[in-house]
């Protein structure tokens, strides 16, 4: 799937965001809020989830570089604010969300710019249900390692990953462990991809 990002930005889109900075653990979004902006992720990360009734957690995405938060916002009104949470400080571009509303409807390239974004996240996400029920944890963790890494480093939590691929924290635990030991990753602060290639080997393995 096409990875979004500054490179593919309109002009006129690029024009009218300013620099913003979240420290780790700030929310970027509040569940009581309204939206009145919307974020183009350059650096960082950040965890997307909700918080059932029955105390359960469903992590949804981790966004980042290249990622928009607060995008769907344009075209309709959303009553429920997903929880949301900065791991690594992230850098981004903050957008009045009226003013790109009017941009969309003025100039076709925008909106089309978004319309192929959402329409690409939708693919991604109905691809991961899928691959949930289709492939190893171990074909689609090193993906996921791949995907979320950053400078040849990895360190998202292993509950959040259990929690995003609906897993057990052991099965997580062991399949990392048996990446180590085949010298794939290297425990450190987090862990540090070895070799790159074996990993991507792994990714695209068969079920």
């Amino acid at each position: 799937m096409k990875k979004y990002g500054i490179c593919d930005l309109p002009d006129i889109l690029a024009e009218a965001g300013a620099e913003r900075r979240f420290p780790a653990g700030r929310n970027i979004f509040h569940v009581d809020e309204t939206i009145t902006h919307c974020y183009l992720i350059l650096s960082g990360m950040v965890k997307i989830y909700i918080d059932h009734e029955n105390g359960r957690r469903s992590i949804l995405d981790f966004a980042g570089k290249g990622d928009w938060l607060g995008e769907l916002s344009l075209f309709c009104s959303e009553d429920y604010i997903k929880e949301n949470k900065v791991m690594d400080d992230v850098v981004c571009l903050e957008f009045e969300l009226d003013q790109l509303k009017q941009v969309c409807k003025k100039d076709a390239e925008a909106a089309f710019y978004f319309a192929s974004y959402i329409s690409n996240k939708l693919m991604v996400r109905s691809y991961r249900m899928s691959e949930y029920l289709n492939y190893s944890l171990e074909k689609r963790l090193a993906s996921f390692i791949l995907k979320y890494q950053q400078n040849g480093k990895y360190a998202i939590p292993h509950t959040d990953v259990s929690e995003y691929m609906n897993v057990s924290y052991r099965h997580v635990l062991f399949v990392m462990k048996k990446f180590c030991d085949d010298g794939i990753l290297k425990k450190e602060k987090g862990y540090r991809i070895v070799d790159q290639e074996k990993l991507e080997e792994v990714s695209r393995s068969s079920p």
